[in-house]
């Protein structure tokens, strides 16, 4: 494969108390020095966070007791065409439907990342906006992505379903989890992707041994010809 001209950050950062879903009860990410250079002779930090804090991917372990977790998933199905959703219209708190989705999935092929940009990356902060008033996606749509055979979905929200409801977080993560896609949540999108270019997903998430989830660096890869850029399967 040839090298891409241009590749695109769609991470956000990790840091001491950056935002992520705020569970029942939450606990902060923390990040300190825990090596100093001019004591130790080297810098090194420790962490504390969960496998679903900052830009991440999901595994069907997540939702499903018996479904694969995040180390038993083969690297090239984080790798894919993707196609924006630009969905930055939708208002706060409401779910993405089936008629929103409806007027992109013409081209949306088998295969494809579907990616739904809602504006929350913009937006990202600890803010009722950000962290439970995001727009999310309903199972009825997250069932046409599925039906299109996708082989992920991403989201620039803390989570793909709805905040602190079963039934509004369960449905598009059982369809796309259950259909042996991925998820991956916490996503930004630069203005300059939303141009309507083809565009190579990467996303490997770090190998958790039995895990939920896992982090990932999440790029898009640009090409001068895209539609000659083979992808073996």
């Amino acid at each position: 494969m040839s090298v891409p001209r241009r590749i695109y950050d769609l991470s956000q950062p990790v840091f001491s108390n950056c935002p992520q879903y705020p569970d029942t009860n939450p606990r902060p990410v923390e990040v300190q020095l825990f090596y100093m250079l001019a004591v130790q002779g080297v810098n090194k930090e420790v962490a504390t966070l969960t496998t679903h804090s900052g830009t991440h991917c999901d595994a069907p372990y997540h939702f499903f007791e018996q479904g694969a977790t995040i180390d038993e998933i083969p690297l090239e199905r984080y790798v894919g065409w993707a196609v924006l959703l630009d969905l930055r219209k939708i208002p706060p708190g409401a779910a993405i439907e089936a008629h929103d989705i409806a007027p992109f999935l013409q081209r949306v092929r088998a295969g494809d990342v579907a990616l739904l940009n809602t504006g929350g990356g913009a937006r990202r902060a600890n803010s009722p906006a950000f962290l439970t008033e995001y727009v999310w996606l309903s199972g009825e749509a997250a069932r046409l992505l599925v039906e299109r055979g996708v082989k992920g979905v991403g989201i620039d929200a803390v989570s793909l379903g709805g905040y602190n409801d079963a039934a509004k977080a369960g449905p598009a993560h059982r369809h796309v989890l259950g259909s042996g896609a991925f998820v991956a949540e916490d996503l930004f999108f630069p203005d300059e992707v939303m141009d309507g270019r083809r565009r190579l997903f990467v996303a490997a998430p770090v190998k958790m041994r039995r895990c939920s989830g896992a982090w990932t660096r999440a790029m898009l890869w640009e090409y001068d010809d895209e539609e000659n850029v083979e992808l073996k399967k």
